[in-house]
């Protein structure tokens, strides 16, 4: 049984345009992969709680506060650590899925606008959400991949719908 391995995007002779996607779209997932390493290893060091009296003040009542969600009790600073470190492990493994598509199934990219254009949607719903709530770097690197995803979804060019009976 002989199998083969689709064409990778700089193979194929349909045009410029389909490496082009592809690499937007691999940008989009990198910064979805370096957002979530960041925040991840922002949260793993700030673990152990602000150095500032004021800061420490703030995490210490965090502690301090417990609240009961589905039977379990957490303290606010256990559900806010547990946020964060899911949040960004899940981007990580997004931005992950996002490149092995982009090497597996570069056609999934090119030829449906389907995941680009969710891709886009996705970052462009972080990225409002970081404007209006979080520092500058997330925002930094959502805008890359607003405008990666962005790219890849106009590089994108459907295949024709086969004719009809």
């Amino acid at each position: 049984m002989r199998t083969e391995t689709p064409a990778r995007p700089e193979a194929n002779p349909a045009g410029p345009w389909t490496r082009r996607a592809v690499t937007a779209f691999r940008a989009g997932a990198w910064a979805w992969v370096l957002t979530g390493a960041g925040h991840l290893t922002l949260a793993v060091v700030s673990g152990p709680g602000p150095a500032d009296p004021a800061g420490a003040r703030a995490v210490a009542a965090m502690r301090a506060y417990e609240i009961e969600i589905g039977g379990v009790r957490r303290t606010l600073r256990d559900i806010d650590l547990g946020m964060s470190f899911a949040m960004a492990t899940a981007l990580i493994f997004g931005g992950a899925v996002c490149l092995l598509v982009a090497r597996s199934a570069p056609a999934l990219v090119t030829r449906s606008r389907s995941l680009s254009g969710l891709a886009l949607a996705a970052s462009l719903v972080v990225l409002g959400l970081s404007l209006a709530l979080l520092p500058l770097p997330p925002v930094v690197l959502f805008s890359v991949a607003v405008v990666a995803f962005a790219g890849a979804l106009a590089a994108a060019r459907p295949a024709p719908s086969p004719a009809g009976p």
